[in-house]
């Protein structure tokens, strides 16, 4: 079997590193937008290489012969690529777009394919970091093909779930979960920021261990705030694709935004400095909580 992806960034890279284990998978093709550019083109290729991925040079290369298509860009690409891939499917694929957008762009996704050509439209969401778990990340579908999609997928070692056959099912999941997770994410920025600038981080970690016991706070607090300052841009998005899915229910997205503007606020500050996956909660406490210049507090203080 073959399979392609539209997209050939982190997550899809991931996931071919997890494929390069499956022997029921014969081949990998990827097409990446990026290969037109020549500031990106030789890392792609070089990677592509060392993933035995075929970097086709056209969306049509890309996807021929490919039962399965997984749409893996920028949200705000989905449709335009979704325009862009339905012309050259035939009946019998399934273009699937893995983006994190919610239930009303899903469904202008799938309005492009069946509006450019015969293919069928999946949408799926991932649920969980792609790293490490690669090509085994649990995801659901949801689609009028979604069982047969994950069937496929499931027969080349993915976790994929078929949830209903509406599009836009899957990314609900996705998105109203989004409201808790990274609500957990913008409550530890903003209290421990707080806690920090009080003086009194190892006390209010000591006390929310008690209150919530079985869960190490210091652990959570570290992995949170190295998430936003890893991926801090795309969970801003991603908030604000949970606010727009709240408000095609009708719902007010109070949390959704407060938890975007904290989280572009943590992201802004710590970006200032190189990543380093190994940090832990005190350095990361003190890059949040150093003045910067420019700021209003450093003026207030000047004043």
């Amino acid at each position: 079997m073959k399979l392609a992806f539209i997209g050939f960034g982190e997550a899809a890279q991931a996931m071919a590193l997890g494929f390069k284990g499956e022997k029921s998978l014969d081949k990998l093709s990827a097409y990446d937008i990026r290969i037109e550019d020549p500031a990106h083109a030789a890392a792609l290729k070089t990677k592509a290489a060392e993933l035995d991925v075929f970097l086709a040079p056209s969306v049509a290369e890309a996807v021929a012969g490919a039962p399965v298509v997984l749409s893996m860009v920028q949200g705000s690409a989905s449709v335009k690529v979704a325009e862009s891939v339905a012309p050259h499917l035939s009946p019998e694929q399934i273009f699937i777009d893995l983006n994190s957008i919610g239930p009303d762009a899903k469904r202008r996704v799938a309005a492009a394919i069946a509006d450019g050509g015969p293919g069928a439209c999946v949408e799926g969401a991932i649920m969980d970091a792609v790293r490490p778990k690669n090509h085994k990340v649990p995801i659901l579908l949801a689609g009028p093909r979604a069982d047969e999609a994950a069937a496929t997928l499931n027969g080349v070692g993915m976790k994929c779930e078929a949830i209903g056959d509406r599009i836009g099912q899957a990314c609900s999941v996705k998105m109203i979960r989004s409201v808790m997770m990274k609500g957990v994410e913008a409550l530890i920025l903003e209290s421990m920021r707080a806690a920090e600038t009080a003086g009194v981080t190892e006390r209010i970690l000591d006390s929310v261990n008690v209150t919530f016991e079985g869960l190490d706070w210091r652990k959570l607090t570290s992995h949170y705030l190295k998430r936003t300052h890893e991926h801090g841009a795309r969970r801003v998005s991603e908030m604000k694709e949970s606010a727009a899915t709240l408000r095609s229910f009708g719902l007010e997205p109070r949390m959704s935004l407060a938890i975007a503007e904290t989280i572009a606020g943590g992201h802004a500050r710590l970006s200032s400095t190189p990543y380093d996956a190994a940090a832990q909660y005190p350095e990361l406490l003190k890059i949040l909580t150093t003045p910067q210049a420019g700021s209003q507090s450093n003026k207030l203080q000047e004043k």
